[in-house]
């Protein structure tokens, strides 16, 4: 009797630390992701309709980096520079005045300005060790002085966005650019 007793508290010690070690990898699964809604969107700014773009539409696709870093050869660097994985929905906004929300981080700083930065889909893309996906930033190049940066907030912009997936030495370094006019600020 006391045998059994000492078995099934053995068992039950033996399922309660299974449990108890599964558990907290069950939860932290994330959920899934809710469908990105894909709709051009337009706001109205200085009387200028203009489509309005967030790294929820830019980072809504799988970009899969083939350059030097992940031991492609030229022939596949060459092959993956002109496959198009960037979706129709994204493209439309090639060529076009937006406006572009996200989180600034200047990369050259002169005279408390910066004409060189880029916006990211969150302060984690840079800031706390996290490698960003090509399509969780933009490099933005501002016309005119610069602007006083803003950081840790999102920020708004006004520009004419493109896709321009580009290679330096062989490896990937971003896939769009912006040329800014107009830096409106801290979101409102």
């Amino acid at each position: 009797m006391k045998s059994q007793r000492h078995l099934r508290s053995l068992a039950t010690a033996w399922l309660l630390s299974a449990f108890l070690f599964t558990l907290p990898s069950f939860a932290q699964t994330p959920p899934p992701a809710p469908p990105v809604d894909m709709t051009p969107r337009k706001v109205t700014i200085d009387g200028a309709e203009l489509y309005a773009v967030g790294f929820d539409k830019l980072s809504s696709f799988p970009y899969t980096i083939v350059d030097a870093g992940t031991g492609a050869t030229p022939e596949e660097i060459k092959a993956a520079m002109a496959k198009d994985q960037v979706p129709p929905a994204i493209r439309l906004y090639h060529g076009q005045r937006v406006v572009l929300t996200g989180y600034l981080m200047p990369l050259a700083i002169e005279n408390g300005l910066t004409k060189k930065f880029v916006i990211m889909k969150d302060v984690n893309t840079c800031c706390y060790g996290s490698v960003p996906n090509m399509n969780d930033y933009v490099v933005v190049t501002m016309k005119g002085a610069g602007i006083t940066p803003i950081q840790d907030v999102p920020v708004d912009l006004i520009g004419t966005f493109r896709i321009e997936q580009k290679y330096e030495g062989g490896y990937v370094v971003s896939l769009f650019a912006f040329d800014g006019e107009k830096f409106l600020g801290a979101k409102k």
